[in-house]
């Protein structure tokens, strides 16, 4: 709930201060540069009030030093900054101690703007210079401990240490927390304490980190250049956001992706200047020469397709332009094999499910039996799958031992056998998965074309190898797989990278991004190419399931009892369903309602 609060009133700050550094023509205009007409500053000022007052509670910026006020700042005009708000952090004060230096250089770490040019001021001249403040930023849980160690001028500063932030924006969540010590040295300039040694970097309490930083996606692609996947990362919201975005794109996807994605960008690609200047929404990116050596014109296509979608999540982006020693580079028309990304992948509407031992669509309230396929009813099926590309489908036996697949002319195919084999997920490419659990896990993948790419195969498991995986279901692109697994006696939520070959072919996976989340999880689907929703069913209990989306938000459903089974797939419009052993649950708004479709084991396409 706190965190539901957290980022409606994150969301009203940045709405109301650019209303309180209004001109008289703006607040006239309702036209003008916010589009709403607002009854002056007086009366923001007053909203601001309660939201900050909010926002201290919930995030817990009391916990940071407060040793002056930490007030906010209207941002710049329109178009000559990235971010939209700011922390407005006062500086030293006259004949400070040690420990207020200290705390206020920590109260600083969150106002990012002017490149902390406020921290800056807490260090001594030299180290004020050379402090790359970007390098990494630590997060942290509780009211930093400052410690005086024997020596003049120096103090140790601990903290119990939840996340952090690298350069490129790649978040680390620690398992647990753990005490982090960071050693810090003053020294006397002109009569006043200054910091003469500190990490580069910063850090920052968990709330006010959840004020300062935004999740922005960094666009690759799916080993067919079709899909555009998204590379979630972790940036503070201040000038320059446009370049540091930019420099961690053209270094290359998140490990967890890297292998399984690409990139049109080739090694060695950087920013020939250290800023992407943005001007009337136009953001102008100036790359070495190296980037474009060997580039043919679909690859500059590439390139240009792939930054124009990640520079224009930044709220003031609305185009780019690729430049060369500042002259603009040459597209050219379209070249033979580009075709637009697919940013948000969706599937057909209707869900494939089981009735009467037969397979059925499922849509609404009605029921269909699909039409051509053989009679399968001696294998008691379960858990039916079916293709987002074509009319082709897979099902288990009711012994959960054998993998079946339907091609399109409706004849099923023993694919693979194995023990406690897991639901089957059908990928974009026509491959169809499944899971083993026999003493060890071995994961099988099933081409869509056996005859001409040849039979089932094992996939290399790594890091699975020996976990109990409960669930794996590919993401709508067939470049990810949600996996839910538990390792050394600890269930946790995965989304692993899908390795192919230059084929097609899979091959193996790369190390998985563990994510959070607060429900008990069996059991999990792609509710959009970047969201999963995971449960742990119970025909007893009552069950919540929870969305977790890869940009680090999360959404409780209202708990149903006695839930089994949950369907949810990518697309406008898609509605989340539920089963339990009293029949089929919709979700409609935030709850459950009965439907008379009578069916089991739905699932949405994938």
């Amino acid at each position: 709930m706190a965190g539901f609060l957290l980022r409606a009133v994150r969301t009203m700050i940045r709405t109301i201060l650019p209303m309180m550094n209004q001109t008289q023509e703006d607040r006239e205009d309702p036209m003008r540069r916010h589009g709403t007409r607002y009854d002056g500053r007086a009366r923001a000022s007053m909203v601001l009030g309660a939201l900050v007052a909010v926002l201290l509670v919930l995030t817990g910026c009391a916990s940071i030093p407060t040793s002056g006020p930490v007030g906010t700042s209207a941002p710049e005009a329109a178009g000559q900054s990235d971010f939209d708000y700011a922390f407005d952090p006062p500086g030293p004060t006259e004949d400070a101690s040690p420990q207020q230096i200290i705390e206020g250089f920590l109260r600083a770490g969150i106002a990012p703007q002017d490149d902390y040019s406020v921290a800056r001021e807490y260090l001594a001249a030299e180290l004020s210079r050379e402090w790359r403040a970007a390098d990494q930023t630590t997060v942290y849980a509780s009211e930093p401990n400052i410690v005086e160690n024997v020596e003049k001028g120096s103090y140790t500063v601990e903290v119990s240490e939840t996340s952090s932030i690298d350069e490129y924006g790649l978040l680390t969540r620690k398992e647990k927390q753990t005490t982090k010590s960071v050693d810090f040295e003053l020294t006397k300039e002109d009569g006043q304490w200054r910091l003469s040694k500190v990490p580069n970097g910063t850090m920052m309490e968990e709330g006010s980190f959840a004020i300062v930083f935004s999740a922005y996606p960094l666009y690759f692609y799916d080993s067919t250049n079709t899909y555009a996947v998204a590379d979630y990362r972790w940036f503070a919201t201040r000038q320059g956001l446009s370049a540091t975005v930019t420099a961690a794109l053209l270094a290359g996807p998140a490990p967890y992706l890297r292998n399984a994605v690409g990139s049109a960008f080739p090694e060695g690609s950087e920013l020939a200047r250290a800023s992407v200047p943005v001007e009337s929404k136009r953001a102008t990116v100036d790359l070495n020469e190296a980037t474009f050596t060997d580039a043919t014109e679909l690859q500059r296509q590439l390139m240009q397709q792939q930054i124009q979608l990640t520079l224009s999540q930044i709220q003031n982006v609305n185009t780019v332009t690729m430049t060369v020693a500042q002259r603009a580079v040459s597209l050219g028309s379209v070249a033979e094999g580009f075709t637009k990304a697919i940013v948000d992948a969706s599937v057909p509407n209707t869900q494939i499910a089981i009735a009467n031992k037969s397979l059925v669509f499922y849509q609404g309230n009605g029921v269909v039996r699909v039409g051509g396929v053989q009679d399968i009813s001696a294998y008691k099926p379960r858990d039916p799958a079916m293709s987002p590309a074509d009319n082709r489908f897979a099902f288990l036996n009711g012994k959960r031992t054998q993998l079946f697949t339907v091609d399109e002319s409706g004849v099923a195919h023993e694919a693979t056998s194995g023990q406690n084999l897991l639901r089957p997920s059908i990928d974009v490419h026509g491959w169809t998965w499944t899971v083993g659990n026999d003493g060890r896990t071995r994961v099988r993948a099933t081409p869509s074309d056996t005859k001409k790419d040849g039979p089932s195969r094992q996939v290399n498991a790594g890091w699975m190898s020996n976990a109990d995986v409960t669930s794996l279901r590919v993401s709508p692109d067939g470049a990810r797989a949600l996996v839910i697994a538990k390792i050394k006696g600890k269930t946790g939520v995965y989304i692993t990278g899908i390795i192919r070959d230059s084929e097609g072919v899979p091959r193996g996976f790369t190390d998985p991004l563990e994510l959070d989340a607060s429900v008990p999880a069996e059991q999990g689907v792609w509710n959009s190419s970047n969201s999963v929703v995971v449960m742990k069913p119970s025909k007893t209990k009552a069950v919540q399931a929870e969305e977790i989306s890869l940009d680090g938000t999360t959404k409780e459903l209202e708990p149903l009892l006695g839930m089994t089974n949950i369907s949810a797939g990518p697309g406008d419009q898609r509605t989340v369903y539920a089963e339990t052993p009293d029949g089929v649950y919709s979700q409609v708004f935030s709850t459950w309602k009965k439907r008379e479709g009578k069916a089991s084991q739905l699932a949405y396409p994938g």
